[in-house]
């Protein structure tokens, strides 16, 4: 570790203590669904699987966010009819699922707001699930849940700047469980085995196909193909799209939660001009969907698939 991660680790350290000095419980259960990592780990599908299965089992999960990049920084809900440069593209995604989003940067007040706001009493089976929430200490969660990217793992090990870890490896001990995302690696398992996890269990991708700007599944085959994303793992996405065969004949990676204004669509135009179909991921769309393009765009729909008999484990340790 060097001067630099070493300077990092002493503020993010003193952010922790600070935090949890200050850390309040709510009334109901708070799952937390994070990662130690910058860059995608699947928090988004993950949420949304996780919020599905309970809501199959009779509970009322509520996701509380942050919303990254969102103008509103509320408390609100999320509508679908919101935009996401109010809303944020996650929180706006995952709300076109049919789920409760509450968006605030104080979590804890998002939970409180949305106690009172939907009339939750005792005997509602609310479950609340923090999104992105390992590093958020500031609210108590009865079961933490940490994300690793089955691809990619932990990197080189080392903290920001000089690596992708957000927090220091030793951290994975305050996890209850740990998820390896995408895709089943047993040697990451392993590895993980190394720093006394005893709960680990796979949450694969899944590829459900190409949806138009409907929700209606898209046939690509035959047709030239244009990707392009602002997400933290670009080449997953690609991945996924060469796992449907599709004729990809050019590709554009953005930085995460890009903005696209006026002049990004026109150079994403130019460039896809030979191609027949955009396609790009779903978090991506839900900010394009009110934009005409030429050719026409579609984005890849994607989910992990959660053990259905892990979801009673988890809401038995809450």
């Amino acid at each position: 570790m060097n001067i630099f991660e070493r300077i990092y680790l002493f503020f993010y350290l003193r952010k922790k203590n600070n935090a949890l000095k200050q850390q309040r419980k709510l009334p109901f259960p708070v799952i937390s669904v994070g990662n130690l990592t910058v860059g995608g780990t699947g928090k988004t599908p993950f949420t949304v699987a996780l919020s599905k299965e309970l809501k199959k089992r009779g509970y009322l999960p509520v996701i509380l966010t942050r919303g990254y990049r969102g103008r509103l920084k509320g408390p609100f809900i999320v509508s679908q009819e919101m935009n996401a440069e109010d809303a944020g593209d996650e929180p706006l995604m995952m709300a076109m699922e049919g789920l409760i989003v509450v968006k605030s940067a104080d979590r804890f007040a998002g939970g409180v707001y949305a106690i009172e706001k939907l009339g939750f009493d005792e005997h509602d089976r609310v479950i609340f699930i923090l999104d992105d929430g390992f590093q958020h200490w500031k609210l108590y969660r009865d079961l933490n849940i940490l994300l690793v990217d089955g691809y990619r793992g932990f990197g080189n090990c080392r903290l920001v700047p000089f690596g992708p870890l957000r927090s220091p490896l030793s951290e994975i001990s305050e996890a209850d469980m740990v998820f390896i995302t995408k895709k089943e690696n047993e040697k990451l398992k392993e590895k993980l085995n190394t720093f006394g996890i005893k709960k680990i269990y796979f949450a694969p991708l899944t590829v459900e196909g190409i949806k138009d700007r409907h929700d209606r599944q898209v046939n690509p085959y035959g047709k030239k193909v244009f990707a392009f994303a602002g997400i933290g793992n670009f080449q997953s996405f690609i991945d996924c799209l060469k796992s449907l065969n599709l004729n990809i004949i050019g590709q554009k990676k953005f930085i995460d939660h890009k903005k696209y204004d006026e002049r990004v669509i026109k150079k994403i135009e130019k460039l896809a001009r030979n191609a027949d179909l955009l396609i790009t991921t779903k978090k991506d769309f839900v900010k394009l969907k009110e934009k005409a393009f030429k050719p026409e765009l579609c984005y890849l729909e994607i989910s992990l698939r959660i053990n259905e008999k892990l979801i009673d484990t988890l809401v038995s340790i809450c």
